[in-house]
């Protein structure tokens, strides 16, 4: 784990807040799981507030499943602008349906009855 606060601290000045510190250490790998606390230190009055965040990291082969589990199909995996390598934008479209051709949202269209309304309570 090799994220610790040495490799990601930062201080900015933020303008009627004063000095604020911030980094990130990494807390835990388990798989396609990454935990990590986000720390931030307020100058002003020496207060700190933490973050915990955990991510799951997928793989192309289930971002694919799950795209086409909403019937989206993948037209286009494009690098990340600034992040070339280590993020992707994943373009993608609604796939027709095989009966009509149309685009479908994956829900079946169905009729919606409507009950006339009575006068007084319910």
């Amino acid at each position: 784990m090799s994220r610790t606060r040495d490799h990601t601290y930062r201080r900015v000045v933020i303008p009627g807040a004063g000095p604020i510190e911030t980094w990130i250490d990494l807390t835990d790998v388990q798989g396609d799981l990454v935990s990590f606390r986000t720390s931030f230190v307020f100058g002003r009055d020496g207060a700190m507030l933490t973050s915990g965040s955990t991510l799951r990291f997928r793989s192309r082969g289930e971002l694919r499943g799950s795209l086409a589990a909403a019937a989206l199909t993948v037209e286009e995996i494009r690098d990340a602008p600034g992040r070339p390598g280590r993020e992707f934008v994943y373009i993608a479209r609604r796939t027709p349906s095989r009966i009509t051709g149309q685009h479908t949202t994956g829900v079946r269209d169905r009729k919606i009855l409507e009950r006339p309304r009575r006068n007084g309570p319910a």
